[in-house]
C-alpha cells in the first residue's frame, strides 16, 4: 500500500510515542527499533528526491537532510535521526497545507467556470459539458447561473455581475446587442447568448492562462537567489567535511549540515510573489510576473495617455461643420469607414451617426494610420478621417479658421476627406474621469511624476491637465513621438510608465520601462503589449496596483533578511555547541512556515484609503 505524506507523519507519530514509552520502562532495544522504523518511514520519500536530484547533479535540501539522518543512523543516534526526518516531513507537510492559501485568489478563478450549460438546439434545450461548446452555439443563461462564454445576447435582458473580470461589484444591465464575459454572474434575469469566443480564447480563458504565465516569470531577487542556492548547498556539505576534519566531532557537522538547510531563504521570494499576484488577480489587476511587480515597486514617471485614460472616453460630438456636402451624407461616410475601429473617438462618431437614424454600409480596403486615423474605401469614395495634422496645408486651408475655433473652445477636433478634399469637421467632447485628480496625487504623494502624453491639440490637452493636475505635457504626439519621449523621461528622472487604454497605445506599452492598460481584459492587443492589465476602467487602480507591488516586494525583502539571520544565528549556535540535531531542525521548519505565513498576509493586503 502506497502511504502519502499524511498517513506516514501519524504512522511515525504513533511508533516514536510507543519507542520512548518503551524508553520510560526500560526497553531500550525496543526504543531504538521504533525510531528506526520511524526513520525509515519518512526518510524514504526524502531520500527518493534527493537520489532523483542527484541524477541531474544537483544538490538540494532533501540531500543534506538525507546524509545527515543516514550519519545519525551510523553513530547510533536513532532519536536524532528520527526527529530529523520526522521534523522535517512535517515542516514540508505542513508547507505545503499553508503554502496553498497564498495559490487560493489564483485556484479560485477555475471556480467560476461552469462546468455544464444549457443551450438551444433546434427550439429545444439541452445541457452539455461546457468543454463541448462551439462557436455559434446559443446559451440559455438564468439567475444565479454564470456565463460560460464570450459572446452577444440576442434575447432578454439581466443584471450581471462582472466582478470575476473587473473586480467590480456593482451589477451591471445588460440588454440585446450588448457582449458578455466568460465566468461573469447573472444575478437577475434571463438571457440567450450567442457564443463568439469559448474555452482558452475567451477573455476569461486568457486572464487565467496569463495568471499561470505570471508566477512562472522570476523577479531578479528570486533569480538572485536561486543561483545563490546552486553554490550554497556544496559549500556547506564542503564546510561540514572540513569542520569534521578539524574537530573530529561527527555530531557537530551533521547538525551544521541540517541547520544549514536554505529553506526559508530559496522560498521567500516566490511564496511573496504568488500571493501578490493572487491579490491582483482577486482585485481585476494582472501583473505578469514577479519581474514586473519588483520593477512597478520602483517607479519614478507615469504617463499617462489622455483618452479613454484620463478622461472617460465617452465622446461626445458638440459640433459639426460641414464644407461643400450634406450634413446626413458626411455621417453617412464618415460613421460607415469609423465602425471598422475601436478608438473611442471614432465611436463617438458612430453613436451621433445613429442618433441621426442614418444606416451604415461596409467600408472597404481600410487602413489605420497610426496616430492620425483611418482610410479606405465607402461607395467607391476615398474617405480619410482623423486629426487635422494628418492632412496639408493646401488641404486644410478652407477649414483652418473653423479648426481653431473648435480647439479654442477645448474641442478634439477630427476631419474628414473625401477624395483628397476636407468636407467635414467634428468637434468632440470628453469628460476627465472623477477619479483622474485623486490619482494624480496620490502618485505626486509616492514620489512619482505624472505625465501626460497625448496626440491632441495643446490646448484641448491643457485643459485636461488643468483639470487632473498634471503640469508635464506632451502634446501632438504620434505613437512613435511617445516612444522617444519616454526614453527621454527615463534618462532624466528613472523607472518609467504608461498608462494607456490599449487600443492605440501599444508601441508606446511596448516600448516603455513599463507598460499598463486600462479596462483591456477584452483587447487582445493591449494583453499582449502590457505589462500589467487593469481590468476595468476604474483608474483608481493604479494606485493600488503600485502600492500592492511595494508591498509584495517589501514582504519578499522581509522574508529574505528573516531567513538570514535565522541561518546565521543557526550556524553560531551549533558551533558554539548550544543548538543540537533535532532542535536544529524544529527550528528550520517552524523558520520556513513562518516566512509563508508572512508571504500570506499580502492575500488580505488593501489600498490605504479602501
Amino acid at each position: 500500500m502506497k502511504l502519502d505524506v499524511k498517513n506516514r507523519l501519524i504512522i511515525g507519530t504513533s511508533l516514536i510515542i510507543a519507542g520512548w514509552i518503551g524508553n520510560s520502562i526500560g526497553q531500550s532495544l525496543f526504543f531504538h527499533s521504533m525510531m528506526i522504523l520511524a526513520t525509515s518511514l519518512t526518510i524514504f520519500p526524502i531520500a527518493k528526491t534527493a537520489i532523483s536530484s542527484l541524477r541531474y547533479k544537483v544538490i538540494g535540501i532533501d540531500t543534506l537532510v538525507s546524509i545527515a539522518v543516514i550519519g545519525a543512523l551510523l553513530i547510533g543516534e536513532t532519536w536524532e535521526a528520527a526527529a530529523v526526518s520526522y521534523l522535517y516531513t512535517l515542516g514540508h507537510y505542513l508547507e505545503n497545507r499553508t503554502l496553498k492559501k497564498t495559490r487560493t485568489a489564483i485556484a479560485s478563478l477555475l471556480d467560476n467556470v461552469p462546468k455544464q450549460v444549457t443551450i438551444i438546439e433546434e427550439g429545444t434545450q439541452k445541457d452539455i459539458l461546457a468543454d463541448q461548446l462551439k462557436i455559434g452555439d446559443v446559451l440559455l443563461v438564468r439567475s444565479g447561473e454564470r456565463i460560460a462564454v464570450d459572446g452577444k445576447i440576442i434575447e432578454g435582458s439581466a443584471m450581471i455581475n462582472e466582478s470575476s473580470i473587473t473586480g467590480e461589484s456593482v451589477p451591471l444591465v445588460k440588454n440585446v446587442s450588448d457582449s458578455v464575459y466568460s465566468s461573469t454572474l447573472v444575478d437577475t434575469g434571463v438571457i440567450f447568448v450567442e457564443a463568439q469566443h469559448i474555452g482558452e480564447d475567451s477573455t476569461y480563458g486568457r486572464i487565467i492562462a496569463l495568471v499561470e504565465e505570471a508566477q512562472d516569470k522570476k523577479a531578479k531577487i528570486q533569480r538572485s537567489l536561486e543561483q545563490f542556492a546552486q553554490y550554497y548547498t556544496p559549500s556547506v556539505i564542503l564546510l561540514t567535511i572540513v569542520v569534521y576534519i578539524v574537530t573530529r566531532d561527527i555530531r557537530l557537522a551533521l547538525t551544521l549540515l541540517v541547520i544549514s538547510c536554505p529553506g526559508a531563504l530559496v522560498i521567500s521570494a516566490p511564496v511573496s510573489i504568488v500571493a501578490g499576484i493572487g491579490n491582483g488577480a482577486k482585485n481585476g489587476i494582472l501583473f505578469k510576473g514577479g519581474d514586473v511587480m519588483e520593477k512597478l515597486s520602483e517607479v519614478k514617471v507615469v504617463a499617462f495617455d489622455k483618452t479613454g485614460t484620463l478622461t472617460s472616453g465617452d465622446l461626445v460630438i458638440k459640433q459639426v461643420i460641414t464644407n461643400y456636402i450634406e450634413k446626413s451624407e458626411l455621417l453617412f461616410l464618415a460613421a460607415s469607414l469609423e465602425n471598422s475601429s475601436e478608438h473611442p473617438l471614432a465611436k463617438a462618431v458612430i453613436r451621433y451617426a445613429q442618433q441621426h437614424d442614418i444606416s451604415l454600409t461596409l467600408a472597404k480596403q481600410v487602413e489605420i494610420l497610426p496616430g492620425f486615423g483611418l482610410k479606405g474605401t465607402v461607395n467607391d469614395h476615398t474617405i480619410v478621417i482623423g486629426s487635422p495634422r494628418l492632412f496639408d496645408d493646401e488641404q486644410r486651408k478652407s477649414v483652418n479658421d473653423k479648426i481653431s475655433e473648435l480647439e479654442s473652445d477645448g474641442l478634439t477636433v477630427i476631419a474628414v476627406s473625401i477624395d483628397q478634399h476636407i468636407r467635414g469637421l467634428f468637434g468632440i467632447a470628453d469628460q476627465i474621469r472623477p477619479s483622474a485628480k485623486n490619482v494624480v496625487n496620490k502618485l505626486k504623494k509616492m514620489g512619482i511624476l505624472p505625465v501626460m502624453l497625448t496626440g491632441d491639440h495643446p490646448l484641448v490637452a491643457k485643459a485636461i491637465g488643468m483639470q487632473s493636475g498634471i503640469e508635464n505635457i506632451k502634446a501632438n504626439c504620434l505613437p512613435e513621438d511617445k516612444v522617444t519621449y519616454l526614453k527621454e523621461l527615463k534618462a532624466q528622472y528613472g523607472l518609467t510608465v504608461m498608462v494607456g487604454d490599449g487600443i492605440n497605445d501599444a508601441p508606446a506599452l511596448a516600448n516603455a520601462d513599463f507598460g499598463i492598460a486600462m479596462g483591456s481584459y477584452t483587447n487582445h492587443t493591449a494583453m499582449e503589449s502590457a505589462d500589467v492589465i487593469l481590468s476595468s476602467s476604474k483608474l483608481d487602480k493604479l494606485p493600488y496596483a503600485i502600492e500592492l507591488s511595494k508591498a509584495t516586494t517589501k514582504n519578499m525583502k522581509t522574508n529574505i533578511v528573516f531567513a538570514l539571520i535565522v541561518a546565521l544565528s543557526l550556524m553560531v549556535g551549533v558551533l558554539t555547541k548550544h543548538v543540537f540535531l533535532s532542535v536544529g531542525m524544529l527550528i528550520h521548519e517552524l523558520s520556513v512556515l513562518i516566512v509563508i505565513i508572512n508571504a500570506i498576509r499580502l492575500l488580505k493586503f488593501k489600498n490605504k484609503d479602501a
